[in-house]
């Protein structure tokens, strides 16, 4: 994989990721969905849960490259079948080509206005056909509904 490719990648992956670090319900969630990345999170509120991201807003289009960051709040499903609504979050995106050196980078952002209430400790990883992995580390802060 060229080395502009990779960051397209990984720059896909942080728009899908990023965009809504735990969303709505795990019965109704989108496993199977194009692009959808699943995890696991470990939450001070005593729980942990499997989760899984969509891609929010079409990887990167729209409102989000209009200044919005309307995809890096989106909402992810939680395995209970409730709606974890991010409000903070600092995580470690990795990049590892099927042949070639990993690439991270770390991304933090606080949403104005908002505030959470319970913060858990996340990581997911996932393959693709060609054998490039894309994962993430790291907390975050919302809410859950």
């Amino acid at each position: 994989m060229k080395k502009g490719h990779a960051y397209v990648a990984l720059g896909t992956l942080v728009s899908t990721l990023a965009l809504g670090m735990l969303s709505g319900p795990a019965l109704a969630a989108p496993t199977n969905a194009k692009n959808a990345f699943p995890g696991t999170a470990k939450c001070d509120n005593g729980q942990s849960y499997d989760f899984v991201v969509n891609n929010a807003n079409g990887q990167g289009q729209g409102a989000q490259n209009n200044g919005q960051n309307q995809a890096e709040w989106a909402p992810a499903h939680l395995s209970n079948g409730q709606v974890f609504h991010p409000t903070a979050f600092d995580l470690t995106f990795t990049f590892t080509p099927a042949s070639g050196p990993s690439q991270s980078f770390t991304n933090t952002d606080v949403r104005k206005n908002k505030t959470g209430n319970v913060t858990c400790q996340i990581s997911g990883s996932q393959t693709d056909p060609q054998g490039n992995t894309f994962s993430l580390s790291g907390s975050v802060t919302g809410t859950i509904r």
